[in-house]
């Protein structure tokens, strides 16, 4: 099994979840812009000559999970990249920068992150976050970032 699945029940390592779902991703570029008459052929090089067949439908659909699965765990890479980031004393501002965005979306974004994670535990009883665990990750991520200049004053 390969994909989303596999990469959560079998660890597949991402390396080879990212390199499968590249050459697939080749594979199916280089069939769409040409098709001629070809050889059944699964060489990585052969989309160099020209010489590709297109994705037959298990490959496709493994290509739409792969890319599911390398997603989910970009994902979740990025959040424990904010945590550590938290931990070694980033501020919220330079964490939004890095995701180009603000401090507030990058916050927002996280304190999501962190319900996704409650909410997997309590369906799984093992992969997330447990209560402990929840805490610990909202008392890390501190108070909601103030954002100035997007507040107008009213009245006089």
């Amino acid at each position: 099994m390969t994909g989303w699945r596999a990469l959560l029940e079998v660890e597949i390592p991402i390396v080879t979840a990212a390199t499968r779902l590249d050459f697939l991703s080749r594979r199916d570029s280089a069939a769409a812009v040409a098709q001629p008459a070809v050889r059944p052929s699964h060489s990585w090089t052969d989309h160099l000559h020209g010489q590709v067949e297109p994705l037959d439908l298990e490959e496709s659909l493994e290509l739409l999970d792969l890319g599911i699965g390398v997603a989910r765990r970009a994902y979740d890479a990025q959040h424990r990249g904010i945590r550590a980031a938290l931990r070694a004393g980033a501020s919220w501002q330079r964490i939004g920068a890095l995701l180009g965005t603000t401090a507030l979306t990058a916050w927002n974004g996280h304190q999501r992150w962190i319900e996704e994670q409650v909410e997997l535990f309590e369906a799984t009883g093992r992969d997330g976050l447990d209560d402990v665990g929840a805490v610990e990750a909202l008392e890390l991520a501190g108070e909601r970032p103030v954002v100035l200049g997007h507040v107008r004053r009213v009245g006089p």
